[in-house]
């Protein structure tokens, strides 16, 4: 690290809620070898959750984590991490978050890199941070509110330029798929809202006036300039009737002016202006097309979600469920207090989400999670469930098998791995979309293939129906989430495999380095900088090891991927890739061989440096990678290869 400290505002707070002690810590002590967001958060989970903690228990660890880049002016660098254990997951472990908005970057200009919350408070209470102070305030009015409310409560207090986290009823109520929200409608799956909730935490309300240093003001503006220009184009359409809904604009996040798909300011016919992103816009849409009702109420139900704190992604999961339940016979409307003929109106998802949010009657089952859910209610319960619902964030649009190297992907996370299946599914979604309509994307073929081989590190990475290469694609991709994660660039935007406005239209993958030399001052090339998501990977590896991971059956994505032909595939309904030169190959009807992802899970193992055999670490790769520390601990369980 150099003397001069730019980027990093070099202070962590900790607050432990069971005695209101307020302390810090040194950014820096941790920096130099995990950069921000995730891998920060990562290390500190690894210092102060041990295996035996519950994730509703007072020693859980609530951990939220800015990057270097954060309120610097970096595009697409708004984002914050959260880290903790999961109530949401089976059995409960080590999980992570990620949200965008205004609340990272005025943290930072609070005066802080990140937020470590401990402990549980007797009474409600929410976390005051003002220009390098912080106390706890009487959180009693603001319990038992909704999103919108306590974001109205908090404005009142002080002032409309404070920004906040919260949880809704949902997190209250300790349901295990209840989200942190923030301004903007961003939200963190993982069930950390019932963590707050545990801790009697309503709120994190944070203002200040400061700012990171940045070491080349003029370097950063001019890579900025070429991060919009690479980036810029015109928004994806919407699958809303146009005169039902349409767009008035984007809804930026914290000084950033690069174009966003996924965060939308929408007007609906009856004159609501609402902002709505990503996978939450859809969380009812399916059912409310089928019956004719306004998309309007597709948006509404998302409000609803977003003010409960609810999980869009597992709110999907459930209405599915409830459909497939009612069609089977095995649900009834006197047991689930549901009139389902009613499916697809607002007062169905109202009712369906309030019982799970205050855990009424068979809400209080949901509430607990489907996978639990299917658990209690028995194995023909299970059966009715989509295929893809096996982890945080899993939904029907994503899968293990439906290009070869997401089976790694999944395999090697404890939650479903969203942007490294974006990484594959986008810029094979604009390659569609080209297809299809000739310019609509600058994605052809050529272009794919191109990027592929530029970012993803080897010949036979684009051949998607090939074993060849997908290991050393997944571990690009992997190590570059990391990056990105602990930067705290945006998902949306980056990386930039694609340039929609240079002659050829392959991305820069060494743009991010560049822009964090420009930040921090430290010059990196982007091998240097995907060492530090090796690190980090590597890290997470030895917690989900010391909570019980074993390489030999867990390292494998569900068993489904194995024998359930793939249908369809987001973005790709007709589930086609690139072939060679013009061809046009389906993966519909396909499945994920055994022998080629054994063979993937070999060849990745070994990339890593990690035992082929076992999948356990090395104890001189943990060292390569000063994590020789690590390796101490493992050692005393035999988790670690010597």
């Amino acid at each position: 690290m150099s003397k001069t400290v730019h980027g990093w505002m070099g202070k962590i707070l900790k607050v432990d809620l069971s005695d209101g002690r307020i302390t810090e810590l040194n950014t820096l002590d941790y920096a130099d070898r995990f950069l921000g967001g995730r891998g920060i958060a990562t290390r500190i989970y690894w210092e102060t959750v041990s295996p035996e903690v519950g994730a509703l228990d007072p020693e859980n660890c609530l951990i939220f984590m800015t990057g270097p880049l954060g309120a610097t002016g970096a595009q697409g660098a708004s984002r914050f991490e959260v880290v903790g254990k999961s109530p949401m997951l089976t059995p409960e472990g080590f999980c992570y978050g990620n949200v965008g908005g205004f609340f990272g970057p005025y943290l930072k200009k609070a005066g802080y890199d990140g937020l470590v919350i401990t402990g549980r408070s007797e009474k409600p209470v929410y976390l005051l941070i003002q220009d390098g102070t912080a106390r706890l305030e009487n959180g009693a009015d603001l319990w038992g509110k909704g999103t919108y409310a306590v974001r109205d409560g908090l404005k009142a207090a002080h002032g409309e330029n404070v920004r906040f986290i919260t949880t809704g009823p949902a997190g209250e109520n300790r349901c295990r798929n209840a989200n942190i929200m923030t301004d903007n409608e961003g939200s963190a799956t993982g069930g950390f809202g019932a963590v707050m909730g545990s801790k009697h935490l309503k709120a994190i309300a944070v203002y200040g006036a400061g700012s990171p240093s940045v070491a080349d003001p003029e370097r950063l503006k001019e890579l900025n300039k070429t991060a919009i220009h690479l980036n810029r184009h015109e928004p994806m359409f919407l699958p809303f009737p146009p005169e039902q809904v349409r767009r008035t604009g984007k809804s930026s996040c914290f000084q950033c002016g690069l174009d966003c798909d996924y965060r939308n300011a929408l007007l609906t016919a009856s004159g609501k202006n609402v902002v709505r992103k990503c996978q939450a816009m859809f969380v009812y849409f399916p059912w409310v097309a089928k019956t004719g009702e306004s998309a309007e109420t597709a948006l509404d139900a998302t409000g609803i979600c977003n003010d409960l704190s609810l999980c869009t992604m597992e709110m999907t999961n459930v209405v599915q469920w409830i459909e497939a339940g009612f069609k089977a016979g095995f649900l009834t409307e006197k047991e689930t207090g549901l009139d389902i003929s009613k499916l697809g109106s607002r007062p169905f998802f109202e009712n369906l989400a309030h019982q799970i949010a205050f855990r009424e009657g068979f809400g209080d089952i949901l509430a607990e999670g489907l996978l639990r859910a299917g658990e209690k209610l028995g194995p023909d319960a299970r059966k009715l469930f989509s295929n893809e619902v096996s982890d945080v964030g899993s939904g029907a649009t994503y899968s293990g098998r439906e290009y070869l190297m997401n089976g790694l992907l999944y395999a090697f996370e404890p939650r479903q791995p969203i942007a490294m299946l974006h990484e594959v599914s986008r810029i094979i979604g604009q390659w569609v979309l080209n297809l299809d309509h000739p310019g609509a994307t600058p994605v052809t073929a050529e272009v794919y293939r191109k990027a592929a081989r530029v970012f993803w590190n080897h010949d036979q990475a684009w051949d998607l129906n090939s074993r060849e290469g997908k290991a050393m694609a997944a571990t690009r991709t992997i190590d570059r989430t990391y990056v990105k994660d602990s930067l705290l660039l945006c998902d949306s935007s980056w990386p930039m495999m694609v340039s929609w406005n240079t002659p050829d239209h392959v991305g820069d993958p060494t743009l991010e380095s560049r822009v964090f030399g420009a930040v921090t001052g430290i010059e990196i090339d982007e091998p240097g900088l995907l060492t530090y998501g090796e690190r980090i990977f590597n890290l997470q590896r030895a917690i989900l090891l010391r909570e019980g991971l074993t390489p030999e059956t867990d390292d494998v994505p569900e068993e489904f991927n194995f024998t359930d032909p793939v249908e369809t595939v987001f973005m790709n309904p007709k589930v086609v890739v690139p072939g060679p030169e013009e061809e046009v190959i389906s993966r519909k009807g396909k499945i994920l061989d055994r022998a080629d992802y054994e063979f993937m899970r070999r060849e990745f193992y070994e990339l890593r440096g990690w035992d082929p055999e076992t999948g356990m670490q090395r104890a001189n790769t943990l060292d390569r990678l000063d994590l020789s520390d690590l390796a101490e601990d493992l050692k005393k369980n035999g988790r670690v290869i010597s």
